[in-house]
C-alpha cells in the first residue's frame, strides 16, 4: 500500500511537472510582463531626494576646550537647536531670502556619538534646492536663535556640501529581476495547483473510477527514445514495436492487446477496428499503426487505413515511401477502384491506404456509398481492418467512421483531457456496432525521476519520416520506381494469405 502511494505520488509530481513544462511560454510571458510592469511602476514611483549637510561644533562662549569637550552641551541642545531650525519662522525667513512660497524641503539634526559635534541636513527634491535652503539656514538662524541658546556658541565645522547623487539611486533591472522571478514562481504555483485539480485521467485506477468503459491496455512513457533525434538527423520520433530503440515492455504490451483483440474478433465475429481519441495528441496514430504490424507479424493479412483525411502522415510515421499521387487524398474524386489505392508492405502482410493530399469535405467521402463498399469488400479479402481514426471532438468524421466500424478502441493520454469530454466520446462510440471494446491509457509515467524522464521525448503522437526498412516494391519509376501501378498479388503472397487464414 505505502509503494502505491508513493507511486502515485510520483505520478502527481510528474504531471504537474509535465503540465507546467507544456506551459512554459505562459510563465514566460507572465514573468516578463511583471518585470516590464513592476520596472514601470518602480520608474513612476521613483521620485528622487537629495541631501545637503554641514556640521556644527558647540561650546561654551567661556569654554576653550576642543571638540570633545561638551558633549553634554551637545546633547542638551540637540532638541532645542532642532526647534529652532526646523521652526517657522526660521523656514519663512529662508523662502523670503530665496524669493519661494514655502520651505521645500526637511531639516534633520543629529549629535555625532561621543563628540560635541551636531549634523544639520536639509533633504529636498533637488539638488540645488537643499543646498540653497542649508545656505539661506546658516545665514539666517543666529538672528532667530541669539535668546534661545544662551551661553552656547555653534561653529560651524564644515560646510554645506553640493548633493551631485540623490540619496537612493534608481534599481531599475534588479526591481525587474525580483519582478521577473516572482511572476515566475506565481505562474508556476497557479499552473501547478490548476494541474493538480484537473479532472482528467491521472492513474489507471482513474479508468474504472471515473470513465465508462473498461482499461484495454497501457502503454507506460518511453524515456529509451529521448536520444532518438540526436541518432537520427532531422527525425521524427517513431514508437514502433519493431523499431530497435522501442523498450521491450512496450512490444510486449502491444502483443497483449493483439491477443485480446484477436480474441474479441473471434467472439463476437468482428473485423473493423476504429481507434480514435478525444482529442488530438493523444497517440491514436500510433496506437493503431503498432496493433496493424502486431497483427501482420502474428500472419494476419491487415489493412490499415489512415482515416484522417484532413492530415497527412501515416507513411511517414511507418516509414514507407508512397509515389506522388498515389494517395487516397488526392484520387477521393477520380478513383472509384480504392483498392487500387491500396498498397502492401513487403516483409509482412500488412496492407495500408494511407492519406496524401489534405481533405476539407472529409465527412462526405467517408460516408459515402463507395466507401462502404470498399469496408464491405475488405470484410472479405483481410483478416482485420484496423482505421485510424480522427479525433472525435469537434469532427463528425469519428461518428461516421464509428457507424461503419464493428467496434473502437479509445486512446486516453495521461492527463490530457478532461473526463466529461472523454465520457461523451464514449457514449458515442458506444452508439454504434459493439461500441468501445475499451481504453488504451497512453504514455503513462509510473515512476522513477521525473527530471530524467526525458520529456517530450518518450512515446508519443508525432509522425515520423521515411526512415525505416521497409519499402515498397510494388512499384517502378519514380527514381526507383518504374511505375506506380498496383502490383498484383504474387504465388508466394497468395500462398501466405492461404497459410495465414488457415491459422
Amino acid at each position: 500500500m505505502e509503494k502505491e502511494t508513493q507511486q502515485k505520488q510520483m505520478q502527481d509530481i510528474y504531471n504537474i511537472f509535465r503540465d507546467v513544462l507544456k506551459n512554459w511560454w505562459v510563465v514566460l510571458c507572465i514573468a516578463l510582463s511583471a518585470s516590464f510592469l513592476a520596472y514601470i511602476a518602480a520608474a513612476v514611483l521613483y521620485h528622487p531626494s537629495y541631501t545637503s549637510a554641514t556640521t556644527f561644533v558647540v561650546s561654551a562662549k567661556s569654554s576653550s576646550t576642543g571638540a570633545y569637550a561638551n558633549q553634554s552641551s551637545a546633547q542638551k541642545l540637540t532638541d532645542t537647536f532642532q526647534s529652532v531650525m526646523d521652526s517657522q519662522i526660521l523656514k519663512k525667513k529662508v523662502a523670503d531670502a530665496l524669493e519661494m512660497d514655502s520651505f521645500p524641503g526637511t531639516v534633520k539634526i543629529s549629535v555625532v556619538p561621543e563628540t560635541n559635534l551636531l549634523t544639520v541636513s536639509v533633504t529636498s527634491s533637488s539638488p540645488d534646492t537643499a543646498f540653497k535652503l542649508l545656505d539661506g539656514m546658516l545665514e539666517n538662524y543666529p538672528e532667530v536663535s541669539k535668546n534661545v541658546l544662551g551661553e552656547v556658541v555653534l561653529e560651524v565645522f564644515e560646510d554645506p556640501n553640493f548633493p551631485s547623487v540623490p540619496d537612493t539611486i534608481f534599481q531599475g533591472r534588479d526591481i525587474m529581476k525580483k519582478a521577473f522571478l516572482l511572476g515566475a514562481a506565481v505562474m508556476i504555483a497557479l499552473l501547478a495547483v490548476l494541474s493538480y485539480m484537473k479532472d482528467s485521467v491521472k492513474t489507471e485506477e482513474d479508468i474504472s473510477e471515473k470513465l465508462d468503459t473498461t482499461l484495454f491496455g497501457v502503454l507506460n512513457h518511453e524515456p529509451a527514445y529521448r536520444n532518438l533525434k540526436s541518432r537520427i538527423k532531422r527525425q521524427k520520433k517513431r514508437m514502433l514495436m519493431n523499431e530497435p530503440a522501442v523498450s521491450f515492455g512496450f512490444a510486449e504490451t502491444v502483443k497483449k492487446m493483439r491477443t485480446k483483440l484477436l480474441y474479441q474478433s473471434k467472439k463476437d465475429n468482428c473485423k473493423v477496428l476504429l481507434v480514435t481519441s478525444t482529442a488530438k495528441k493523444e497517440g491514436k496514430s500510433t496506437v493503431a499503426a503498432n496493433l496493424a504490424i502486431a497483427m501482420a507479424q502474428r500472419g494476419k493479412n491487415v489493412l490499415l487505413i489512415e482515416g484522417d483525411l484532413r492530415k497527412t502522415g501515416m507513411a511517414e510515421l511507418l516509414g514507407v515511401e508512397i509515389p506522388r499521387g498515389a494517395g487516397m487524398g488526392e484520387q477521393i474524386g477520380r478513383q472509384d477502384n480504392l483498392w487500387s489505392l491500396v498498397f502492401r508492405m513487403e516483409e509482412m502482410p500488412l496492407y495500408l491506404l494511407v492519406n496524401t493530399a489534405v481533405q476539407t469535405r472529409s465527412t462526405e467521402f467517408l460516408g459515402s456509398r463507395k466507401f462502404e463498399n470498399f469496408l464491405k469488400m475488405m470484410r472479405e479479402k483481410m483478416d482485420f481492418v484496423i482505421i485510424d481514426g480522427p479525433s472525435a471532438k469537434g469532427r463528425a468524421d469519428a461518428e461516421v467512421l464509428a457507424r461503419m466500424a464493428d467496434f473502437s478502441l479509445l486512446v486516453v493520454k495521461q492527463n490530457q483531457t478532461k473526463v466529461p469530454f472523454i465520457n461523451d466520446t464514449i457514449d458515442m462510440l458506444n452508439s454504434y456496432g459493439k461500441g468501445v471494446a475499451g481504453c488504451i491509457f497512453n504514455d503513462v509515467y509510473t515512476g522513477g525521476a521525473v527530471l530524467s524522464s526525458g520529456y517530450g521525448y518518450g512515446y508519443g503522437y508525432g509522425y515520423g519520416y521515411g526512415y525505416g526498412r521497409y519499402r515498397y516494391g510494388k512499384y517502378y519509376g519514380y527514381g526507383k520506381y518504374q511505375s506506380y501501378y498496383h502490383r498484383a498479388d504474387t504465388d508466394q503472397d497468395k500462398k501466405k494469405g492461404t497459410e495465414s487464414k488457415e491459422e
